[in-house]
């Protein structure tokens, strides 16, 4: 039977994405080494199914996969936050790079004709929007840079944009994706829509919107691991990068913390904050290289999405 690598399974988006396919005809090889995935009783629960092997392991060594049904491998993992890469620079670019070249290693020798979905990321258009140089929204088959000035921050979009290079080079088909602010269930909470609940629901009077003027598009889960999966799996997608996400409802961040707000019913007065250093001003994705593989659907609205994940937070 044909069988899927997914890399950093047990995040955000791994677990996802291996809830939707689960039930499809193949099996799977999760790994993770929960540095940054949850073992939780979400995860723990999918493992539990006889089409999975799981595996505890560390990316960074080398490391072989001696099985010749091996069609993809969607590579996740990675060291991602904006306080861990800020905080860990040179290990960010290095464990990043190393955890990508040692997947491909892996099952080089046994598999000639596997796909690689390398998950990339919005962050490497982010020098582009702050040298104003990028149009909106944001195109795939654009020019990128890497600015001179030197900011730990920066460490993982290179990661990611060296990445994308070293899989385009890699001999294997391939599809680089650059999810575009995803939220949901298990998102983890340094991200803006948790901590705005957190700062709804905690003691404070008053809630500081940091970056209250950035615009952002935001995708619920769901559809963006519906277009993950119908990209990852369509034979006209292979060798070329693709946004993933919703463009059809930005809003600026304080616009968000109100919406937050209606619907956790706060009567705390929202202020605004100073910009986070290295956030765009602004960040939404043109789509339509996406939209032209799949079938169209319709969007889960930012309000239903935000209650799904209200009640899901509160319900933890």
């Amino acid at each position: 039977m044909t069988k899927i690598v997914i890399t950093g399974a047990a995040g955000f988006i791994g677990y996802h994405l291996i809830k939707k396919i689960i039930n499809k005809r193949y099996k799977f090889i999760l790994i993770d080494d929960y540095s940054r995935g949850k073992k939780d009783k979400f995860f723990n629960e999918i493992i539990k199914n006889k089409k999975i092997k799981f595996f505890n392991r560390n990316l960074i060594k080398p490391f072989k996969i001696k099985d010749k049904n091996i069609k993809y491998i969607f590579h996740l993992a990675a060291r991602i936050g904006v306080k861990n890469v800020i905080e860990k620079p040179s290990e960010t670019i290095n464990d990043n790079l190393l955890m990508l070249i040692n997947t491909i290693n892996a099952v080089k020798k046994n598999n000639k004709k596997v796909k690689i979905i390398f998950f990339s990321t919005s962050e490497i258009y982010s020098p582009l929007i702050e040298n104003k140089t990028a149009k909106f929204p944001l195109k795939e088959n654009v020019n990128f840079i890497i600015n001179n000035e030197i900011k730990a921050r920066d460490s993982y979009y290179i990661s990611k944009l060296v990445g994308e290079k070293i899989v385009e080079l890699s001999g294997f088909n391939f599809i680089n994706l650059r999810p575009h602010n995803v939220y949901g269930s298990r998102m983890g909470y340094s991200h803006v829509i948790p901590e705005l609940i957190n700062k709804f629901k905690s003691k404070e009077k008053k809630v500081k919107v940091y970056s209250p003027t950035h615009k952002r598009a935001f995708c619920y889960v769901d559809d963006a691991i519906n277009q993950m999966i119908k990209l990852a799996f369509n034979k006209k997608a292979n060798n070329c990068a693709f946004n993933i996400g919703n463009n059809e409802e930005e809003i600026k961040i304080f616009d968000l913390a109100k919406k937050i707000k209606t619907l956790l019913k706060s009567k705390k007065k929202i202020i605004k904050g100073n910009n986070t250093p290295g956030s765009p001003v602004r960040r939404v994705p043109d789509i339509r290289r996406t939209n032209k593989l799949i079938k169209k659907f319709k969007f889960t609205n930012l309000e239903q999405g935000l209650e799904n994940y209200i009640n899901w937070f509160l319900k933890k």
